[in-house]
């Protein structure tokens, strides 16, 4: 599986599929809007070679969509390799059956989640025929902005059988995408504070492998100050602070569902808290971390993190959590 959201699973091909792809790519209702009136009329036989050959990348290529609740593919999409510039460009296709459900809504959304964390993407691009008015609304639906007007002309050889395509050119572009789905709250129930406490760490084992650490954890974050990051209405990370003295406080324990990492979640987190504590006359806000002389590469990534934040290191406690995890105490100046 490449990836899945609440209702649907992507995934690469398989010969199971071939039967979704001849309905699919053979129906005049999808295809006339990428310019075949009459489908592409293409055989079994070809499409199992095509599924057959293609290689292990999960770009560039189609990708079956598989709904959740039946186990039945529903149609295809794509993730493009963003260019030099950037700009991925995606596609879906789904079966007249499977339409009126906001799937396509909830596709690309996931399409853009993943080419925004997992790639240097800056730009989302789709071009749906100017005729495909559900395929407009799903591309600014999820913030996309028309660019420009073309027209795809196919060439000589295929004009009996195609038909040239209007388009319209949509960018998603990353900050804005953000600015529409992410919404941070400070949390003042306690209950909820551990709740989304334990729905993130337990997600992540690598970084909270200690059943007893983890308990501790979950209970303590109930009595601090916290604040947690949605994503589409649903907490995807967050952040517990506490306060030592009036001027100094302390990131006690913090999260991101690995699927939501890479998009810039914790800085906007950290920045909001930063903002809150200022006024509040904090001047300095420190956090614990695992020391660079043990070679864990999750916690790697945090140490980069928090340097990048302009948290600076200011003391090594080599048994403060015990001789195997040395104990990395940094702090910034606010």
């Amino acid at each position: 599986m490449i990836f899945q959201t609440e209702r649907l699973k992507v995934r690469k091909p398989d010969k199971t599929d071939i039967e979704m792809y001849f309905k699919l790519w053979n129906s005049p209702e999808v295809m006339q809007n990428v310019g075949f009136p009459q489908g592409l009329k293409i055989s079994k036989e070809t499409i199992s070679e095509q599924i057959k050959n293609q290689d292990e990348t999960e770009y560039d290529k189609t990708l079956v969509v598989v709904e959740k609740s039946s186990d039945e593919a529903i149609g295809e999409c794509k993730l493009g390799f963003p260019n030099e510039e950037g700009i991925s460009i995606t596609d879906i296709k789904l079966l007249p059956e499977f339409r009126g459900n906001d799937y396509g809504k909830e596709i690309k959304n996931a399409l853009c989640l993943y080419l925004f964390s997992r790639t240097n993407c800056k730009i989302v691009e789709a071009s749906p025929n100017k005729k495909n008015i559900a395929s407009r609304k799903i591309q600014e639906a999820c913030g996309g902005v028309k660019v420009r007007e073309g027209v795809y002309h196919f060439p000589e050889s295929m004009r009996d059988f195609t038909e040239d395509v209007n388009l319209i050119i949509y960018y998603i572009y990353k900050k804005k995408w953000l600015e529409m789905n992410l919404q941070i709250e400070k949390i003042n129930n306690g209950k909820e504070r551990s709740r989304i406490c334990e729905k993130v760490i337990l997600s992540l084992p690598n970084w909270f492998g200690l059943e007893k650490v983890n308990k501790e954890y979950i209970e303590k974050v109930a009595n601090t100050t916290f604040y947690a990051a949605y994503m589409f209405g649903k907490e995807v990370g967050f952040f517990s602070i506490i306060s030592h003295f009036p001027q100094t406080c302390e990131i006690y324990v913090c999260g991101i569902l690995s699927e939501y990492q890479r998009l810039g979640l914790g800085t906007k987190l950290l920045k909001v808290i930063e903002k809150d504590l200022k006024k509040k006359g904090v001047k300095f806000l420190t956090v614990k971390t695992l020391s660079a002389s043990h070679p864990d590469k999750g916690y790697a990534k945090t140490r980069k993190f928090y340097e990048a934040s302009e948290f600076v290191p200011l003391e090594e406690f080599k048994t403060l959590w015990g001789e195997t995890n040395p104990c990395l105490f940094m702090v910034k100046e606010l």
